[in-house]
């Protein structure tokens, strides 16, 4: 099908959020005298999984979330720590990282040619601005719809009309490609768009937010989009 408009989602879809964010807390060793080993980082997925996942539902605001998930984190291993300070410091490190996901800059570069590419995204503004111009994938983004920016995280269906209303456009012309059912894909479903689940893993899909297609490997997108 013909899409005029495509929305990427950017966290686990095109940057390889999982690894940046290993790479960060790797390098906060020596501050807080805490060596992040693998166990010790998949915790910290753990619970910042679950702090992202209250925000989309609307159970703790953005702030919350940036305020207080290191204090969440560490109450596990009955550390108190100052938890806005050392987010502070994890965020200027894991601004840096920009790993990609596997065959995303191929893919965005080939798109970009033919489409008209966007990104959707709840991370923060400096993360997403400072990690896709390091992976130089920010100049096949004609624009950049951040919550930050627009007031309302995804899957607010206020979100994805403010995309419609800022680029003229009905839902039948935009297709949303994200890895999040929660988030992406509720979204997009609830405001009559199409949408590709990015399943990298082949998960089974245990909930009622159906995506309109499902890929595990992001260059699968041609066949749909071309």
């Amino acid at each position: 099908m013909s899409y005029q408009f495509i929305l990427f989602d950017l966290d686990d879809t095109i940057l390889d959020t999982k690894t940046n964010a290993q790479n960060a807390l790797r390098k906060m060793s020596d501050m807080t005298n805490f060596s992040f080993d693998d166990g010790r980082i998949q915790y910290w997925h753990k619970i910042n999984d679950y702090l992202w996942k209250q925000l989309e539902k609307k159970q703790i605001s953005h702030q919350d979330l940036m305020d207080n998930r290191f204090q969440r984190y560490f109450n596990h291993y009955d550390k108190k720590v100052d938890s806005p300070a050392l987010n502070d410091h994890y965020l200027q490190l894991f601004n840096y990282e920009h790993a990609l996901m596997p065959e995303a800059y191929e893919t965005l570069e080939q798109l970009n040619k033919k489409h008209r590419i966007f990104a959707a995204s709840n991370g923060t503004r400096s993360k997403q601005y400072s990690q896709t111009a390091g992976a130089k994938i920010d100049v096949f983004f004609e624009k950049m719809y951040l919550s930050e920016n627009i007031g309302v995280d995804k899957p607010d269906t206020k979100f994805f009309q403010f995309i419609e209303k800022d680029l003229h456009a009905s839902p039948e012309q935009i297709l949303m490609i994200g890895d999040s059912l929660s988030s992406d894909i509720s979204g997009a479903m609830n405001s009559k768009i199409d949408s590709v689940w990015f399943n990298q893993y082949s998960k089974t899909n245990q909930t009622n937010f159906k995506p309109t297609y499902q890929i595990s490997e992001l260059s699968e997108l041609f066949d749909i989009i071309e």
